[in-house]
């Protein structure tokens, strides 16, 4: 019983996960992919030099992007479903995965120094000052090796 009536949200939260990949990339523009064509593997957090992608260098912070879009979604999907039922909620949850995913993304990248969302230089196109989280300088972390490894 319990499974049928969280199925609809779990199908939601399993597109959403495999999608996440290939959104950080659009985000980021960091070279992240989907994951049947080589997910992070492309992604700049594996060159010597930086700029380094914000949720690949900082799990956190793609943890954090990651909850929010998702945490925006069960918002929506709740809703939704509460006056048009679970099928609608559904649809309307993955309907704004694109707008989640901004907001989320943005609330990870505006603490970074990293320069790029959506647009490359955005940070100087915008005027803003960089975060002080470092996504710039190389700095050999075992999570960033240990999570993203090179294929």
């Amino acid at each position: 019983m319990a499974l049928r009536r969280a199925g609809p949200f779990l199908a939601v939260a399993a597109v959403t996960a495999v999608l996440l990949t290939p959104i950080c990339g659009l985000l980021h523009r960091c070279g992240c992919r989907t994951l049947w064509a080589g997910g992070e593997s492309d992604c700049n957090v594996h060159l010597p030099q930086g700029p380094h992608c914000p949720w690949c260098e900082h799990r956190a912070l793609g943890a954090t992007a990651g909850a929010l879009v998702l945490g925006g979604q069960a918002g929506v999907y709740a809703l939704a479903k509460r006056r048009r039922g679970a099928l609608v909620g559904a649809v309307a949850a993955i309907v704004v995965l694109p707008i989640a995913s901004v907001a989320g993304g943005a609330l990870a990248w505006l603490p970074t120094d990293y320069p790029h969302f959506l647009v490359r230089n955005a940070r100087g196109r915008l005027g803003l000052p960089k975060g002080p989280i470092a996504c710039l300088a190389r700095t050999t972390s075992a999570a960033s090796a240990a999570c993203c490894p090179r294929r």
